[in-house]
């Protein structure tokens, strides 16, 4: 339309002064964009007219005229409106659309000037793409946007000038350097426009330069921000750098080509591990393209460099099946690591068997395959957010066999201690594996140890000190967690002896000792220092290093952790010492004065010299002086005390005498110290410190330090005074919570004080104040227990020792003693149900330190650290040996169990009420499991009138909804109870008739005991009844609507029947049911014979409660406690095996409850599957409350739809009053005609104002006919191949379209925070492979869809269905408004 208008005008010798001046706008204005399109289509009409000198009626001077008009529009309009809009912030609708109407403006303009004019334009926007951060906004100034699409609109003149040419890659390489990121597209975009309008000799100069440039660049800064940005722009220039070769081999290298260049191969790399996906995508793009490239060529393509370990990518013609699929499998690994879901990655992994096969087999041969790439897959799997993924790539590396070959070795070893090392610090990968019981070594500790011995022996002998050296100082390069470091110097350790380590390696080992170890807990710190002893006595070149070097290191192991005298640890190091005297490394001293010393050193010699040295001090000064250094001293005596053992062993002298002789300097100052007045102050300091620490040192410890117990002596009336004394006591330990060597001793000294007996006896009436006090410090004993483990423990094992000690004692006494447990009942009842759950990193910790201490005297940490039993299953231990112990006939013992036994159902039925269902494994599960556990132990103990009233609250139990492990011992207790009192039996008949409308299946329960009705047979009275009354009660429930009720009445059937068969007496009453039951069971076999049922059957069948157990039979401590808990499928770390039972030295074995099951059936068994589940009212079937409801479509009747069909789709639209929007919607990347048919009805829906196709025969296909219907006959369609995309892109952002795309990059928005502009143009990527990387660029918004799941990704029809109805509903107001209008 203004082409028309504006010929008409122009052909009526109008003013142009006067077009001129009506058609622009005042200097500090912002027009509207239809006059900055009018005046462009008014200069642009004016173009024939001044490029045609033949018209007579467009004289010169009115020409120069005109010119000059547009000229100063350049100037005076269109540069400052440039600016003005620079100077707004944000990318908004209005901003965009001026910028294209303003560039536009400036395309038509430049031509009509002259080459002056329009250097200096272009040369006036230049230096605003690359500009700093702090001129983005400077006032007069265009920003990077804006000035991007100003030469993208000048590019046909900029080509044309090869100054300019490259100046403007030059400024757009610098620009990509020094722009945030979210600019950085923009200079890349300017660069791939101006490469298409470039000819082919310039070109090529052009892309040498840029990837001279990039290469560069990355070279000297090989950093991630760089890696991802040299990757975006040789991504975007892929098409014209990756462009098949058609013509001689010999004209290859006039093109510039990415392959030949090592750094380019190195960016690839680089990318691959990078922590941004979509670097990553870029990176296996431009892998694909070369590949493909090469493939298509068929040339071979060596490297330009020289050195075999630089060739990184080659390709031989010869080889090329093989070569496509090496890098097939590679790109499909690197794609599949993308899904960060093990179970997605677990079937390819045998794709890196393939590629690690194919490098190796290569590696003989031509070298095609460099083992880097290699590096990269695991690197990518080290990287993962998934643990599990993230474990399988290193348990996958620990057992790579090729390592075994010296040439990988060498290739992996910068891996080794560099990457590698980093993941290894990741503690959840040590947790203990599926199988593997508490206090086994973690299956990743073992392979570490395995892979280290390997990965060291097939290195080249010449490289192994120097990497050793590397993965040391890597291991003191940062903080390490316990558990890792502990199990890294454990592996350090079982390296076979080999001289590797000199004098930088002790100091390397010196800076783990100091740096990383501080944090650590005690136990794990002491074992680590041992093993890190160990490395170093087998790997120390002894030549090399000197005894002060030796002795130096020492000191940074301490005595009350690990380097303890005694110790087998501390035996090997004589030993050694033995074993290299006279051949470690001479000292240089001063008295040298060659500089060289060639004489032996011996031990002896070295600590005699020292200690003259050592007690060689200054005359004092007279002067107050600070105390000396305890580290000298501390190296001395160490050295003292090694010389002394190490020559005991040798010789066998005495140790007194080699004593005396060594320490003759020390005893002579000694004897000084009190007579001589002028012997020095510093002196005679050094030597008490020295004498202090040879004794401190010289201990030999004990296997356990038990606490003195300490009287005390209470007076009745200064109960005051007690409980201050008590309280202040309790203080003291809490404040030494964080010094573990203080802490545990002080901890059983307070103990055997405040809980002594003659305290405990104490009423409240007595001593109200006091047993208050002692309450309470036992509940935050318990409560401190939660976080330190142990406390409780030690409680524990005082007191019950104390009322129940091993020996016995008189019978007055001992049970005055005892009779003190009921006023402190609460600690044996809390006890029964004690046991923390962990969090997982916890747990792991605690595993770990059960490992340490089950090494023994092998580890010296066992002995050194002053630690007792810290298992948190030892106060349970304890109170159940206890409560074993204790007499039926003794009436305290008899009154103890009852109130215990009523305590724990108190606790049971508390538990049910305030949480109807909780977790498996969840603490209220595991409290709920102990109680009954602790019910079971003490049934044969009980009273027959005790269970009488205990009878019913077992009933109550087995109504509520229970996990699994829980059921089977409420069931078990039912069991025992009406096998020793049958008189019970009637009250159990009485459940089954009580109306339990919560928990309809807890009759699952009463049933499971029916099950076993052959062990409570054989004591009852009246077979024949009670057999009739079972089998009426199970017969009821056969007609159940619920699965699981009649499945257990099925099986109960079936077993109490059998019964019935082998008692033919008691059979015979049962007149003519007997044949109703047959028939019953038959059918029921017949119905159980397909489908789920039937496997259900037999699961239930042969599951362990009903199948290989028997509650007589295999009623043992081992079952209660370990079996039955395995079996249920509770954490592992509820079971307590036999042997924890044992270790404790009051525990009996009764004989009605052994300690062991004597039958192994249950032992051998497996946990099941078959786990009955209460369903409440809530798992009903509800009704539909909804039906589906069909939309007419707009206000279109079906009489009218098929005339409207003979129009195209806009015109069908506009006759029905439908409103398009201005979303176009691109899915040109799209194949699945499902996906595009569900895409184009979206489109439709919601009123998209085009789709795009790659290819228009898609509407004919069925598929997309069938997810379309009819969709495409009301929303227009265009074809865009994909190969043309780049250019329709362009096209389309010119038109003032933003071009969004669904990806997940750095700078993402997310979808919930997104404002879509209203011409917004939605580019969809590929089902597998997204928006290919050479796209990424050209998007100016990538949005993402929030998740909270696994799974990574939607389908592409699913996430282009969220954006288009989000930007509906954004839209949504504004169309309904401009609908109103309409109706107006």
């Amino acid at each position: 339309m203004y082409s028309a208008l504006i010929n008409a005008v122009l052909s009526s010798s109008p003013d142009y002064d006067l077009l001129f001046e009506s058609l622009s706008w005042p200097s500090q204005s912002w027009p509207d964009t239809e006059r900055v399109e009018a005046l462009t289509a008014f200069i642009e009409g004016l173009g024939p007219l001044l490029t045609e000198p033949d018209l007579t009626s467009f004289p010169d001077a009115k020409r120069r005229c005109v010119l000059d008009k547009v000229e100063s529009v350049l100037w005076t309009k269109c540069l400052p409106f440039l600016s003005r809009i620079s100077a707004e912030a944000g990318e908004g609708v209005r901003c965009r659309e001026s910028t294209a109407a303003a560039c536009r403006l400036l395309s038509v303009s430049v031509p009509l000037c002259n080459e002056a004019v329009c250097r200096r334009v272009c040369q006036s926007i230049l230096p605003s793409l690359h500009l700093s951060e702090e001129e983005l906004t400077s006032p007069g100034r265009l920003s990077v946007e804006v000035a991007s699409e100003v030469v993208a609109a000048l590019l046909p003149f900029l080509a044309a000038d090869e100054q300019l040419t490259h100046t403007t890659v030059s400024s757009s390489l610098s620009s990509i350097r020094t722009l945030p990121d979210a600019l950085v597209s923009k200079p890349v975009r300017v660069i791939l426009s101006l490469l298409n309008c470039l000819s082919s000799e310039r070109l090529i100069s052009i892309l040498k330069l840029i990837l001279d440039d990039l290469c560069s660049w990355h070279s000297t800064d090989r950093t991630p921000a760089v890696t991802e940005r040299t990757l975006l722009c040789l991504t975007a220039l892929s098409d014209h750098l990756l462009k098949p070769h058609h013509h001689l081999p010999s004209s290859c290298c006039s093109d510039p080509d990415p392959r030949l260049s090592l750094q380019f191969w190195r960016m690839v790399q680089d990318g691959l591990i990078h922590r941004d996906s979509v670097s990553r995508k870029r990176a296996l793009f431009l892998l694909k393209r070369c590949a493909a490239l090469s493939e298509e060529d068929g040339l071979d393509c060596p490297l330009s460099a020289t050195r075999e370990d630089e060739n990184l990518f080659k390709w031989a013609f010869s080889k090329s099946k093989l070569l496509r699929e090496f890098w097939e499998d590679y790109v499909l690994v690197m794609e599949t690591l993308e899904e960060n879901q093990i179970h997605v990655v677990r079937p390819v992994l045998n794709r890196i068997d393939t590629l690690i096969q194919t490098t190796a087999n290569d590696d003989q041969g031509q070298g095609l395959f460099h083992p880097s790439w290699l590096l990269c897959v695991y690197q990518r799997m080290f990287h993962s957010e998934n643990k599990s993924l993230m474990r399988e790539g290193v348990c996958h590396l620990l057992e790579l066999r090729v390592l075994q070959q010296p040439t990988f070795a060498l290739a992996f070893s910068q891996f080794i201690v560099g990457p590698f090392m980093d993941v290894l610090s990741e503690t959840s990968l040590f947790h203990r594996s599926v199988g593997q019981s508490v206090g086994d070594c973690p299956e990743l500790g073992v392979k570490l140890e395995v892979f280290l011995a390997t990965f060291f022996s097939s290195l080249p002998t010449e490289h192994r000190g120097c990497v050793l050296l590397q993965l040391i100082q890597q291991l003191g390069s940062k903080h390490w967690c316990a558990v890792p470091l502990l199990f890294l110097c454990q592996a350090l350790s079982k390296l076979p002896p080999s001289p590797l380590l000199g004098t930088s390696g002790l100091t390397a080992l010196r800076d783990v000792l100091r740096c990383t170890m501080i944090t650590h807990q005690v136990l794990l710190r002491g074992a680590a220092q041992c093993f890190l002893l160990n490395s170093a006595l087998s790997l120390t070149v002894v030549s090399e290093v000197t005894l002060d070097d030796v002795f130096s290191f020492l000191t940074h192991f301490r005595a009350d952790e690990s380097l303890c005298r005694g110790t087998q640890l501390w035996k090997q190091l004589c030993a050694w010492l033995l074993e290299n005297e006279g051949s470690f490394k001479p000292r240089i001293t001063d008295e040298d004065c060659t500089g060289a010393s060639t004489s032996k050193e011996t031990v002896r010699a070295y600590v005699q010299g020292e200690i003259v040295s050592y007690l060689r001090v200054p005359a004092s000064t007279g002067q107050t002086e600070r105390l000396p250094d305890s580290r000298e001293a501390d190296k001395l005596a160490r050295a003292i005390l090694l010389c002394v053992d190490m020559e005991r062993g040798q010789s066998g002298a005495e140790i007194s005498n080699t004593l005396e002789s060594l320490l003759s300097p020390l005893l002579e100052t000694l004897s000084r110290v009190s007579t001589n007045i002028y012997l020095p102050l510093r002196k005679s300091d050094k030597s008490l410190q020295l004498v202090l620490r040879l004794f401190q040192l010289g201990e030999i410890p004990r296997s356990q330090r038990n606490g003195a117990e300490q009287g005390l002596t209470l007076v009745r009336d200064e109960e005051a005074l007690c409980v201050e004394a008590v309280s202040l006591s309790w203080e003291l330990v809490q404040g030494l919570s964080t010094n573990a060597n203080d802490f545990w001793p002080a901890l059983k000294g307070f103990i055997s004080t405040a809980f002594h007996h003659k305290l405990l006896q104490l009423t409240q009436a007595q001593s109200p104040t006091l047993a208050a006090t002692l309450k309470q410090i036992a509940r935050d004993l318990m409560e401190l227990s939660q976080s330190k483990s142990g406390v409780f423990g030690v409680l524990l094992q005082h007191c019950c020792q104390m009322w129940l000690p091993a020996g016995g004692g008189s019978g007055d006494q001992a049970n005055t003693v005892f009779s003190s447990i009921f006023n402190h009942i609460s600690i044996i009842t809390e006890a029964c149900v004690y046991g923390p759950v962990f969090r997982r990193d916890q747990r792991l910790v605690q595993d770990v330190q059960i490992y340490v201490e089950q090494l023994g005297e092998k580890c010296a940490a066992n002995v050194a650290v002053a630690s007792d039993n810290r298992d948190d299953q030892l106060p349970r231990t304890c109170v159940l040996a206890f409560l074993c112990h204790l007499d039926s006939s003794n009436l305290q013992h008899q009154r103890l169990m009852e109130e215990v036994a009523m305590e724990l159902l108190k606790k049971d039925n508390d538990i049910s009420r305030s949480k109807v269902r909780y977790y498996s494994n969840s603490l209220q599960h595991r409290a709920k499991n102990r109680v009954w556990q602790t019910l079971l132990l003490l049934l044969p103990k009980l009273r027959e009138e005790f269970v009488a009233t205990l009878w019913g609250r077992v009933f109550e139990a087995g109504f509520c909804s229970n996990q699994a492990s829980v059921k089977y011992l409420i069931e078990w207790m039912m069991i025992l109870i009406l096998v020793r009192y049958p008189q019970h039996t009637d009250s159990f008949w009485s459940c089954f008739s009580l109306d339990h409308e919560k928990t309809k299946t807890s009759v699952c329960t009463f049933l499971s005991v029916l099950v076993h009705f052959s062990v409570i047979f054989p004591n009852l009275e009246e077979k024949a009844a009670q057999l009739r009354k079972a089998l009426d009660v199970i017969l009821q429930s056969c007609f159940n609507h619920n699965f699981s009720v009649r499945l257990y009445a099925l099986l109960a059937l079936k077993r109490v029947w059998s019964l019935a068969e082998n008692h033919v007496e008691e059979a015979d009453g049962l007149g003519g049911l007997s044949s109703v039951i047959k028939a019953c069971l038959n059918q029921a076999e017949a119905m159980q014979s397909t489908g789920n049922a039937n496997k259900n059957w037999t699961r239930i069948q042969e599951h362990f409660f009903f199948g290989a157990f028997h509650p007589i039979r295999d009623y043992s401590i081992e079952t209660i406690f370990c079996t039955f808990p395995s079996l249920s499928e509770l954490a592992d770390d509820e079971w307590i095996p036999p042997w924890k039972f044992e270790k404790l030295s009051y525990f009996s074995e009764g004989p009605s409850l052994p300690l062991r099951n004597p039958a192994p059936d249950l032992n051998q068994l497996q946990p099941g599957d078959w786990i009955q589940q209460d369903r409440s009212e809530q798992d009903k079937e509800e009704r539909w409350a909804e039906v589906q409801k069909k939309i007419t479509p707009w206000r279109l009747g079906i009489q009218e739809q098929e005339p409207e069909l003979q129009l195209v789709p806009p015109q069908r639209a506009a006759r029905l009053g439908k409103l398009h929007g201005a979303l176009l919607v691109v899915a040109s990347l799209i194949d699945k005609p499902t996906n595009l048919g569900g895409l184009c009805r979206t489109c439709e829906i919601f009123g998209a104002s085009a789709l795009v196709l790659d290819s228009l025969r898609h509407v004919n296909d069925k598929n997309f006919q069938s997810l379309s219907v009819s969709a495409e006959l009301w929303l227009p369609l265009l074809e865009v191949k994909p190969m043309e995309l780049t250019e329709f892109l362009q096209v389309k952002k010119s038109e003032g379209y933003c071009i969004v795309g669904v990806e997940q990059t750095a700078n993402s928005h997310s979808l919930q925070e997104y404002q879509f502009p209203e011409k917004t143009l939605l580019l969809l990527g590929n089902e597998r492979e997204g928006i290919p990387a050479n796209l990424l660029q050209m998007l100016d918004v990538c949005v993402e869809i929030p998740q909270q799941g696994i799974i990574r990704s939607l389908n592409v029809h699913v996430s282009a269905a969220l954006l288009i109805w989000e930007y509906t509903r954004q839209h949504l107001s504004s169309g309904s408004a401009e609908v109103d209008s309409k109706r107006c």
